[in-house]
């Protein structure tokens, strides 16, 4: 497909179709969730386990081959939590899975396949049981965790700081920095007083947003018809 064929009345109409699955299938599974929360691909996230929180602006994108799982696997009355912060970006494949806590600051993001564990799940010797020794991870706010990367448990990372992609992150990451490969280590140090722009930032107004999304839609899709969009699924052209 080179464009969107979909008439506007079309797409809102799917768009709020959309976010009512959310909202009736995927959000009570949370304990909490913010306002003006964002799911695409809702069929595909997976929500399990009580104690998982999540503040305003929450944006989830999933797929059919690319999952999005949210997991809390503890004994009961271990009161295991994730909580994620706000204008938090989560993108497909991801999986963030918790024994004992994770907490995710204001802003983060990841990208696509990235993975975050605060347990080892089985034991070293006895592959059979289910290993105690989770550790809490931290991820301050503004973090960057790139394609496929892994933290592990027991990790806290820095404000502002990136995660390379594919790297493995099994120590302390301080603030500021950008970190890569296997173990990850130090690549690049950030300016603590560079302009940074954030997610924070971004959705601070959301309505606004909101709107001006919504117009440039109106925009980009002028002209469509409801007959050319039937036309462009069933038998499409190199202009679609």
């Amino acid at each position: 497909m080179r464009r969107d064929s979909r008439p506007k009345w079309v797409f809102d109409r799917m768009i709020n179709l959309r976010d009512w699955w959310a909202k009736r299938f995927v959000f009570p599974h949370f304990d909490s969730i913010g306002s003006d929360a964002k799911f695409i691909g809702s069929r595909h996230i997976k929500v399990f386990g009580k104690g998982i929180t999540a503040g305003r602006s929450l944006h989830i994108i999933a797929s059919s081959d690319a999952p999005v799982r949210l997991t809390i696997w503890a004994a009961a009355g271990s009161n295991a939590r994730i909580s994620i912060g706000n204008c938090v970006l989560i993108t497909g494949g991801v999986r963030i899975m918790a024994a004992k806590s994770i907490t995710i600051g204001d802003g983060c993001m990841f990208a696509s396949g990235a993975i975050i564990s605060d347990c080892d799940w089985h034991g070293i010797y006895d592959r059979t049981e289910i290993d105690n020794d989770a550790r809490p991870v931290i991820l301050a706010d503004n973090v960057w965790i790139g394609t496929n990367a892994f933290v592990g448990k027991g990790v806290n990372i820095g404000k502002n700081s990136i995660v390379g992609a594919g790297s493995i992150v099994t120590k302390d990451v301080p603030a500021n920095v950008v970190v890569a490969g296997n173990p990850a280590k130090i690549v690049k140090k950030l300016d603590p007083d560079g302009k940074f722009r954030t997610r924070m930032d971004m959705l601070e107004d959301p309505a606004a947003l909101e709107r001006f999304m919504d117009k440039a839609y109106e925009e980009m899709l002028a002209g469509n018809t409801f007959l050319g969009w039937l036309r462009s699924m069933f038998a499409p052209t190199r202009t679609d």
